[in-house]
């Protein structure tokens, strides 16, 4: 196993009704492979000073075997057979996991094995829940689709090593161009941004590789295939265009229009400008003569835009939930000081299930999905396995079937294509 989630045995609950499995924090690259392991020696207490001890813990007034039994009772968990255990120990890379005094310790509240806790609240998946991932779902997984802001980047529109070499390693796997053995077939991103404001924001080692791949872009707006060939898009009306750009006017905030890789803008703000200028997308173009509903090809979605995240959650918002109602569109959020506007019936997850259905993925049995926010819930749920990393909103986590610890500044996307897409 590659990441901490496999660490499982310190982090199970007893609840029937859980549906997510969230893992204790990695604390160093090197403990990617974790399970678990039985030791012979008990732990080194650690010393206040050079000559006060702590006082005795659980870990020095049990055996091994003492604790073992304690864990299978604090776990309340049903034995497994010990041919299943083995099976699933080979899975999990047993040799290279802390010893069973740390995770007993840990799962009873004693120790942790991170600097920062995981909090109760995270032990929500039972052990067979797990198994079904890793045993009948993991091997079927031919294909890897993820989100980028939040996800492959955090704060900075920084990728982490770990992110950045699983991307360059699935893309290779891809779309090396000597011959397809590897198990992962198809890679590509499913992003609120233009396909340019993604390659743009990726860096020069990742970014020029999108042009390989096939890509959901402008929140499953324009889904595109390998040789660039729109498979899908959807517009608004310029009906809907109109009322919103009114609801802005009214409000005294920034709209922005998303045409494939144009956009455009009544009035350049900083929150406009910081499109460009942070993350990455292309300039905005600024068309002061007419309005935004009068531009030709109309847009495919609109940003809403505010630095008062405040004032956009509580007053706008509201608002153009009203407006989408009438018209039958869609609003959804991937940044806090940003509301989009999307077309009748449209998603990253019907993005995705349109491109799968171009490139002959089956979503439900081949496709891992990988994301933060609001706009990527639909897709973790479409996808056989639905990962969210560990910076992920509660309606990400809530729609996954699996949450790492780890947060998108500490590799959590890579860690969950090593844990859960490659061999």
């Amino acid at each position: 196993m590659k990441a901490a989630a496999v660490v499982l045995l310190a982090t199970i609950s007893s609840d029937a009704s859980a549906t997510a499995f969230i893992a204790p924090p990695l604390t160093s690259q090197g403990a990617v492979k974790r399970a678990y392991r039985v030791t012979s020696s008990k732990p080194t207490l650690a010393t206040k000073s050079n000559d006060e001890q702590q006082q005795p813990g659980k870990g020095d007034l049990y055996s091994n075997d003492e604790l073992f039994d304690l864990l299978n009772l604090h776990l309340a968990l049903n034995s497994e057979s010990q041919q299943e255990e083995q099976q699933l120990n080979e899975e999990l890379n047993v040799a290279s996991i802390p010893g069973i005094h740390d995770l007993v310790l840990e799962a009873i509240g004693e120790v942790s094995t991170s600097e920062t806790k995981a909090p109760t609240t995270t032990n929500q998946l039972r052990f067979d829940n797990l198994q079904t991932i890793l045993r009948e779902k993991k091997p079927l997984i031919t294909a890897i689709a993820t989100d980028v802001d939040g996800t492959l980047l955090s704060g900075g529109q920084v990728i982490h090593p770990i992110t950045r070499d699983a991307v360059l390693k699935a893309i290779n796997q891809c779309y090396n161009n000597s011959g397809n053995d590897n198990k992962i077939k198809h890679f590509f991103p499913a992003t609120g941004k233009s396909r340019q404001g993604a390659i743009g924001s990726l860096g020069n080692d990742i970014g020029p590789l999108l042009y390989k791949c096939p890509g959901v872009y402008i929140q499953g707006l324009y889904c595109i295939d390998r040789e660039g060939n729109v498979v899908f898009e959807k517009k608004l009306t310029p009906l809907v265009v109109r009322e919103a750009e009114q609801l802005v006017l009214d409000c005294g905030i920034s709209i922005v229009g998303y045409d494939g890789d144009d956009l455009y803008t009544a009035e350049q703000t900083d929150v406009v400008r910081s499109l460009s200028e942070y993350y990455g997308e292309p300039t905005v173009q600024l068309v002061p003569s007419i309005t935004l509903a009068e531009h030709e090809n109309c847009f495919h979605k609109l940003l809403v835009m505010d630095e008062d995240v405040d004032m956009l959650t509580t007053v706008v918002r509201p608002k153009l939930e009203k407006l989408a109602e009438k018209h039958g569109v869609v609003v959804t959020q991937a940044i806090p000081t940003m509301l989009e506007l999307l077309p009748k019936g449209c998603s990253k997850a019907v993005g995705v299930q349109k491109l799968c259905e171009a490139l002959g993925i089956d979503p439900e049995t081949d496709l891992l999905c990988i994301g933060d926010a609001e706009n990527d819930a639909s897709m973790l749920r479409l996808a056989s396995i639905g990962i969210a990393v560990g910076n992920a909103c509660p309606v990400a986590k809530s729609s996954a079937d699996f949450i790492m610890t780890e947060r998108n500044d500490e590799g959590g996307a890579g860690l969950a294509m090593e844990q859960f897409g490659f061999d």
